[in-house]
C-alpha cells in the first residue's frame, strides 16, 4: 500500500542500537505469517513498541504506524488510524466504514501501538478491518490481549540479567557510552540490570543517571527507583518509570489494584492458593480470577503453576499498601500463613472476616503514589 505521496509505511528511523530478542524476532515474524492479529503483551517499558517496528521494518510489504497513546476517545479511534495512513475523512460515512473499505484488497502490516485503553473500541476496529480485507496483518501492543478469535499472543519479556555479555548488560552498557564514552560495565552493573529487572525502559532510565552518578551509587539508591529512574522517555507517559507502571494502575478496577498493592508482600514466587489465602477477604472475594486478570494486563507473571512481580511493579504496589494502612495486617496474614504451610496445614488462615474495611478512597483511580 501506497499513499498519496508514495510512500509505503510511516515507520520512523531507528535512532539506537536494537539489542538482542533473536527469538521474539522469529517467533512475531512467523506468527504473522500465520495469522491476521498478532498481539504484543508484556509489563510496563518491556519494549513492545521497538519489538514491533523491528518486526515491521524487515517486511516488504509496506508496514504503517498508528500511535494510539494519546487517544483517549474510542469513537475517533478510526480516525486516528486514518491520519496515520493518509486517509481523508468522509464526513458522509462513518469513519470505521471508510478505513475498513480503504484496506480493503490491500497487502500491507498496520501497526496499532498501545491499545490497553481502548482495548473495547480496538477489538470492534479490529474485527472490522480484518473481515474486510483478509490481507491486512494487524499487528497491536498492548498491555492485556484484544480478546478476538484468532488472535495469536506474544509476550514479551524481560531481558535475560546472567552475566556480563548477557542482552540487558549490552543494553546498559551501549546507553551508557552515549552519556560516558568508553563506559565499561563491572559487577555494580550487572547487579543494577538485575535489579532493574531487565526492563529496557529502566535500564535506559538508568543509564541516563551516569552523567552524575556511578554504576555503584545507582545500585546503592535503587530501593527508590522510581525517584531515581525519572525522565527522559519516549512518551509523556513514559518519562518516569513511576509514570509507565502508574499507566498499568490506571487501567486495573479498583478491586485489581487492592490486590495489586496486598501481593506486595510476596517477595518471591507465589501459589494461587497461597494469595488467596493471605489476601482475601470480604473486599476481595474472588483472588483467583481478580490474579488471572493481573495476569493478562501483565501485572503479574504466570511461571508455570506459580505467578510473580517483577520488582518494580512491586515496589509500586507496596506504596499503595502504605497509602491503604494495610502493611501491617499484611504483613501479618503473610507471616501467619508462612507459619502455618511450615507446620504442615492445608489451609493456614481462617478469612479475617473481622478485618476492618478499607476506606472507600482505597479503591479510587489514581496515577500513583508521589504523582
Amino acid at each position: 500500500m501506497t499513499d498519496v505521496l508514495g510512500r509505503r509505511g510511516n515507520l520512523p528511523a531507528e535512532t539506537s542500537t536494537f539489542m538482542g530478542r533473536a527469538e521474539d524476532l522469529a517467533e512475531v515474524g512467523r506468527l504473522l505469517r500465520e495469522e491476521s492479529l498478532v498481539t504484543l503483551t508484556g509489563v510496563a517499558g518491556v519494549g513492545k513498541t521497538r519489538l514491533a517496528l523491528k518486526v515491521a521494518g524487515e517486511r516488504s510489504d509496506g508496514a504503517w504506524l498508528a500511535d494510539l497513546s494519546a487517544e483517549r476517545n474510542g469513537a475517533l479511534l478510526a480516525h486516528t488510524i486514518g491520519a496515520a495512513i493518509g486517509l481523508k475523512e468522509q464526513a458522509a460515512r462513518p469513519q470505521e466504514d471508510v478505513l475498513a473499505e480503504h484496506l480493503s484488497g490491500r497487502r500491507m502490516l498496520l501497526i496499532l501501538d498501545t491499545c490497553e485503553h481502548l482495548i473495547g473500541p480496538c477489538r470492534a476496529l479490529v474485527g472490522q478491518i480484518l473481515r474486510a480485507a483478509p490481507d491486512v496483518r494487524v499487528l497491536a501492543t498492548s498491555r492485556e490481549p484484544l480478546g478476538l478469535p484468532g488472535e495469536r499472543v506474544h509476550t514479551v519479556r524481560p531481558l535475560p540479567v546472567t552475566e556480563e555479555d548477557c542482552d540487558a548488560v549490552r543494553l546498559f552498557r551501549e546507553r551508557a557510552r552515549a552519556v560516558r564514552p568508553g563506559f565499561e560495565c563491572s559487577d555494580a552493573v550487572v547487579r543494577l540490570c538485575g535489579r532493574l529487572d531487565g526492563v529496557p525502559l529502566a535500564l535506559e532510565l538508568a543509564a541516563r543517571r551516569l552523567r552524575a552518578l556511578t554504576a555503584g551509587e545507582l545500585l546503592d539508591r535503587i530501593d527508590d527507583r522510581f525517584s531515581l529512574l525519572a525522565g527522559g522517555g519516549r512518551t509523556a507517559r513514559h518519562r518516569t518509570l513511576r509514570t509507565a507502571v502508574g499507566w498499568s494502575h490506571e487501567l486495573c478496577t479498583p478491586e485489581e489494584r487492592l490486590l495489586w498493592a496486598r501481593l506486595s508482600v510476596f517477595g518471591g514466587t507465589f501459589g494461587a492458593e497461597a494469595a488467596a489465602d493471605v489476601c482475601s477477604d470480604e473486599q476481595l472475594v474472588n483472588v483467583p480470577d481478580l490474579l488471572a486478570r493481573l495476569v493478562d494486563k501483565s501485572v503479574v507473571i504466570r511461571h508455570g503453576q506459580r505467578f510473580r512481580m517483577l520488582d518494580m511493579m512491586r515496589d509500586y504496589g507496596r506504596e499503595w499498601l502504605h497509602v491503604l494502612g494495610e502493611e501491617r495486617l499484611l504483613a501479618r496474614r503473610h507471616r501467619e500463613h508462612s507459619l502455618a504451610l511450615r507446620r504442615g496445614m492445608r489451609h493456614p488462615r481462617r478469612r479475617d472476616v473481622g478485618d476492618p474495611a478499607r476506606r472507600p478512597e482505597s479503591s479510587r483511580p489514581h496515577p500513583g503514589p508521589g504523582h
